[in-house]
């Protein structure tokens, strides 16, 4: 079987990766090879991408900054949409990053490949009318919280809850955990606090948190003198030179192992909220763009919050503070709380799980490679 997959993020990564190591099983099992090309990071390629473009060239968030990138990614969709048509794939797989993948959507359309779209794009968030684009281009589409699959039937997009890719790995993570180990392989201490820093996986979300966390890093030293503070880098950023305090310690590579170490973290929105939640590590998020980005969504957005575990409680389990309420002293003070009260920290933990438990069970990238062998016909 042959496999066009495209997803331009360090989480589309990761679930593409895991349904294409399903998907592999499976037909190993009925004597059949498996071919899979087009657009990933490291995760997919170790699971035996043959790479297109460098994931690591469509590593921009925000509308100005992507404006600011068009030549580049021009660049990548058209060496993409190329591949996607010419080596004529069996099924299209195409996870997350809509901006992107919805026309690949429809040069596969064009070109008469079948379509799974996995991890749909927020439309309940903004942009309702993509909808119209995933009913007229993809063949299916396996989402991964359940009120989606509700909301896609309801205006005639076939769609399927396959539950969350990241309930398996966080809590197979959480059970093989050696902390004692990891620490000292990490050069923790567990008997201090320690603070992880989660910046976001673009270059441009790099840019404008890492120094904002770094200096609110710095304040929470004074509210606590032993505080330990890491650097958790997304896969894009290794190797990556960055001046960093004496006091920071970069981590690459073991991002979850950290996460489950920390006493609390300070992150941006996206994936990395329901892998902490997951991980059952308190978190504050926090995130600052472009002005004029910021300004577009917030006049667009069709929700309340842009913190998923928030989303899907339904209320302000997290606390978040963003673009002019992004302010280090602020969000050390939020920190400072939860580091200092092991009551708060234990409450949050409580409504993370009361959350996590909406996600499903275990087996959703299995649910997905055998929905991915449906829509090609092969099942």
């Amino acid at each position: 079987m042959k496999v066009f997959v495209s997803t331009a993020d360090t989480s589309g990564d990761h679930h593409a990766a895991a349904l294409v190591r399903a998907l592999r099983v499976r037909l190993r099992g009925r004597g059949e090879s498996l071919e899979v090309y087009g657009l990933g990071g490291a995760e997919l390629q170790a699971a035996g991408l043959e790479p297109i473009v460098a994931q690591s060239e469509l590593a921009v968030a925000g509308l100005v900054e992507v404006l600011s990138s068009a030549p580049r990614l021009v660049s990548a969709y058209t060496a993409l949409r190329r591949e996607l048509r010419d080596r004529e794939p069996d099924v299209a797989l195409f996870v997350d990053s809509p901006d992107l993948n919805l026309p690949l959507a429809a040069v596969a359309r064009r070109a008469g490949v079948r379509a799974l779209y996995y991890v749909a794009p927020q439309v309940w968030a903004w942009r309702f009318g993509r909808v119209r684009k995933l009913r007229r281009r993809v063949d299916h589409v396996g989402v991964i919280f359940p009120f989606e699959e509700t909301l896609l039937r309801g205006v005639d997009v076939p769609a399927t809850f396959v539950g969350h890719p990241l309930v398996e790995r966080m809590g197979a993570l959480r059970r093989s955990l050696k902390r004692e180990a990891v620490a000292a392989e990490l050069g923790a201490d567990l008997s201090k606090p320690l603070l992880g820093l989660l910046p976001g996986s673009r270059h441009n979300e790099l840019e404008r948190n890492l120094p904002m966390m770094l200096e609110t890093a710095e304040l929470l030293r004074q509210l606590v003198p032993d505080l330990q503070t890491c650097l958790l880098l997304a896969p894009a950023f290794e190797g990556k030179s960055l001046a960093l305090p004496e006091s920071v310690r970069a981590i690459s590579g073991r991002t979850h192992e950290a996460m489950s170490l920390a006493t609390v973290l300070l992150t941006a929105p996206g994936t990395v909220t329901v892998e902490a939640a997951l991980l059952g590590v308190p978190f504050v998020v926090t995130h600052r763009v472009n002005s004029l980005s910021f300004e577009i969504v917030r006049r667009i957005s069709r929700v309340p919050s842009s913190c998923m575990v928030n989303l899907i409680a339904g209320r302000g389990v997290v606390s978040e503070y963003l673009q002019e309420n992004a302010r280090p002293a602020v969000l050390a003070a939020a920190l400072g709380r939860l580091i200092r009260s092991p009551e708060r920290r234990a409450a949050l933990v409580a409504a993370l799980s009361e959350v996590t438990g909406k996600l499903g069970g275990p087996g959703a990238s299995e649910r997905a490679a055998e929905l991915l062998l449906e829509v090609a016909g092969a099942r």
